[in-house]
């Protein structure tokens, strides 16, 4: 018999209709464990103690962060077998857009019982964490500098009652109006670059943001992340380009470049906010090197 570890997002707790549609869809030949979040970096613990009991899969119910935890808590039990699914019931989404999950119970059971699987890669991150200690996390969407922490740090205390999109793109615009662009020194693998940055993005996977297709060339599992440098951008710029974007087109401008690589490393003279999968996790210096094949992902093949 498979057992099933599902954790839930503390919020779903108000949603007892994911529990029930759970445990119709696997009452029968399966062991169903439930667990739920409590407070920021819980499903890391909740994630690694699961994966310490051998189940057969783990899902994460929830959002980009709820993910990025439970994530980084599978790498941290060392259980190299476990699988990892995603229901996304969080507010942006996006690693769902990119490896073709819904937030389908039944979809979910199918891609059980065909051993639907792909071998997905992780981002290593090493930083300075909140308390200006040296810290080291996974990632498996998107890491960025720049703007995009500074847009994290605001959504990390904002009402989100507009909807996901509406409210990334209410920060967007707040923050270009006060942003100014910073100066960074850049080494990777494949170039190297030294200049001010609108935001300098580490992508795994294609999309950010509530639905920003920023990264049109990511793929999760081919052992490169996508780079994508936005220089000096304004917020005029941004505006233009926001419908190709959305359809997950490369921008055309002489101050957006696409790279691929390995291993990159970031400095500055200041701190730089970062942002990971949605999420404010701390500062500059960063070094981040991708993880190939670290993860066995629930998924259409």
């Amino acid at each position: 018999m498979s057992k099933i570890t599902f954790i839930l997002h503390g919020k779903n707790k108000s949603n007892p209709k994911i529990v029930s549609g759970i445990k119709k869809a696997f009452g029968v030949g399966y062991e169903v464990v439930f667990h739920y979040t409590e407070f920021q970096k819980h499903a890391i613990d909740l994630a690694k103690q699961a994966a310490l009991e051998n189940p057969t899969y783990i899902i994460a119910v929830g959002g980009d962060g709820t993910l990025n935890e439970v994530a980084n808590g599978v790498m941290l039990s060392g259980n190299t077998e476990v699988k990892l699914g995603l229901l996304p019931y969080g507010t942006g989404n996006d690693f769902a857009k990119t490896i073709g999950v819904s937030n389908s119970i039944d979809e979910l059971k199918r891609l059980i019982e065909t051993n639907s699987i792909k071998e997905i890669d992780l981002g290593l991150v090493h930083f300075k964490n909140l308390d200006d200690k040296d810290e080291a996390r996974y990632f498996i969407n998107i890491t960025d500098v720049g703007m995009g922490g500074f847009i994290a740090q605001k959504l990390a205390n904002s009402s989100k009652w507009l909807g996901a999109f509406l409210t990334f793109q209410k920060a967007i615009v707040s923050t270009f109006l006060t942003y100014k662009h910073r100066s960074l020194k850049s080494k990777a693998d494949s170039f190297v670059y030294e200049g001010k940055i609108l935001s300098y993005i580490i992508a795994n996977g294609k999309y950010f943001g509530a639905g920003l297709g920023i990264a049109p060339d990511a793929k999760p599992d081919d052992s490169f992340f996508e780079i994508v440098l936005g220089a000096e951008i304004s917020l005029w710029d941004y505006l233009l380009n926001l419908g190709k974007v959305q359809k997950c087109l490369k921008i055309e401008h002489p101050q957006m470049s696409y790279h691929q690589a390995k291993e990159v490393i970031i400095e500055s003279d200041e701190d730089l906010p970062i942002d990971m999968d949605g999420e404010f996790i701390g500062y500059s210096p960063i070094k981040v090197s991708v993880v190939p094949r670290a993860l066995k992902f629930l998924a259409p093949l």
